[in-house]
């Protein structure tokens, strides 16, 4: 099958490494699809739901892509929690991915973690049990851990969101937000939404 770099559309890949190639397989040949100038300067979400990478690997992983000027937004993974500086992407049943943007009016709800390649507009909203993940902007509602569970992330390209919430608690924007110029991820610490910029 070989390793798999899918499209979610430059400059965000989703990286899943080959389970029937060895780790150094699996590297020689990512190393190799990533000196294509195609994939210089993206941002990448490591899916590790099918692989048991020690802390080594998975920083060999990571030497590949900076590199190559590319870098780790997050983890999605099954039943693994990696001590990382980076927030992994922990998948709570399965992973919905919207390939658009999400317009104003429209509304997704869905038990599980939710993937937006495209921005999320004003008074569009966005409901998922699990983490919320927009590989764009975001400036509509969003409702991450909407069953009450409190270690659900929402991260984005450009996070101004009109409203925000995460289990039980909430922010909003301010009326005039700046827009980052970095993304950021929000998530809930001595029981308050904290919002960080991702490196």
């Amino acid at each position: 099958m070989g390793l798999e770099i899918k499209g979610v559309t430059v400059p965000a890949l989703l990286i899943k490494l080959d389970s029937g190639k060895s780790f150094e397989e699996n590297l020689e040949e990512l190393e190799e699809k990533l000196s294509s100038a195609f994939f210089k300067g993206s941002v990448s979400i490591l899916d590790l739901s099918d692989s048991e990478l020690s802390e080594d690997q998975i920083e060999k992983i990571e030497s590949i892509l900076k590199k190559y000027n590319a870098r780790v937004l997050g983890y999605k993974a099954e039943n693994k929690k990696p001590e990382r500086k980076i927030p992994e992407i922990t998948e709570k049943k399965s992973l919905k991915i919207i390939n658009k943007t999400v317009r104003s009016g429209q509304r997704i709800e869905y038990d599980g973690d939710v993937l937006v390649i495209g921005d999320v507009n004003p008074d569009a909203y966005i409901i998922a049990s699990g983490n919320i993940i927009v590989m764009g902007t975001l400036r509509g509602i969003v409702h991450a851990g909407a069953n009450g569970d409190e270690t659900a992330v929402v991260m984005a390209l450009k996070l101004t969101p009109q409203q925000l919430r995460i289990g039980s608690f909430f922010t909003r924007s301010p009326d005039n937000p700046e827009t980052p110029e970095h993304p950021e991820k929000a998530y809930i610490e001595n029981n308050q939404i904290v919002i960080e910029r991702i490196k």
